[in-house]
């Protein structure tokens, strides 16, 4: 989407403010509405899959999620206003120009508020690690081999959990796939130490852009890392 917000910018300057047209306009044109088109279904998409992800997991939008969906439903709305002018009130054709820098600016901050912030806050981009902690630190977190938690916690797992990482392999979905996460010697993606007190502050205080689950009671959370630890 940025690189299509980019484009977007650069044909509408070309069209409408260069005095002297390096490019052919009937072509720029033709290029805009098709990347708009382009544009419109990666965004009908990601709106689709963040809608379809809140539905079934349960989970409540944290601020900077909230941030995200205002920003991404005023995009949707400039969108729809855009092709309105164009195709019927051609009188406010000139405001066209100031809708498209709207819409790029703001896919900008959709951007920054998810796939942005993720990458600033992982190691790949200068993060650092958790210092080491105690490998049996929070283990009472764990109700081991008591069926009824293990049980529990993998129906909650189904509900809250499966539609981003998978139980049975280390493949990601939308999150890391987490067969033997606490047999590991650090979690996945914030890389601190693989204890059950750290997958307990990872589901309460998420370290990148995982959703909050910190309306989970203190007993759905130890049956949740009661499940994790037969895997």
């Amino acid at each position: 989407m940025i690189l299509s917000a980019l484009f977007a910018m650069f044909t509408m300057f070309e069209i409408l403010a260069r005095a002297e047209k390096k490019f052919p306009v009937k072509r720029l044109k033709t290029l805009h509405k098709i990347n708009g088109v382009v544009y419109f279904m990666i965004f009908l998409f990601i709106t689709y899959s963040c809608l379809r992800f809140i539905s079934v997991s349960g989970a409540e939008l944290t601020p900077r999620g909230t941030m995200h969906s205002i920003l991404a439903l005023t995009v949707m709305v400039l969108f729809g206003l855009k092709i309105v002018i164009i195709k019927v009130y051609r009188r406010y054709y000139p405001k066209v120009q100031t809708i498209g820098l709207l819409i790029a600016l703001m896919t900008f901050g959709m951007f920054g508020t998810s796939g942005g912030y993720y990458l600033l806050v992982t190691d790949s981009w200068g993060a650092v690690p958790e210092t080491a902690e105690k490998r049996d630190e929070g283990i009472k977190m764990v109700n081991k081999n008591v069926p009824d938690s293990i049980d529990r916690g993998k129906k909650l797992f189904g509900s809250k959990c499966s539609f981003c990482h998978d139980a049975h392999s280390t493949k990601s979905i939308m999150g890391p796939g987490l067969k033997g996460v606490l047999k590991k010697p650090d979690l996945p993606v914030s890389k601190r130490p693989s204890t059950p007190e750290n997958i307990r502050r990872q589901l309460k205080e998420p370290f990148s852009g995982m959703p909050s689950f910190d309306y989970l009671s203190e007993e759905e959370v130890k049956d949740i890392i009661a499940f994790l630890n037969t895997l």
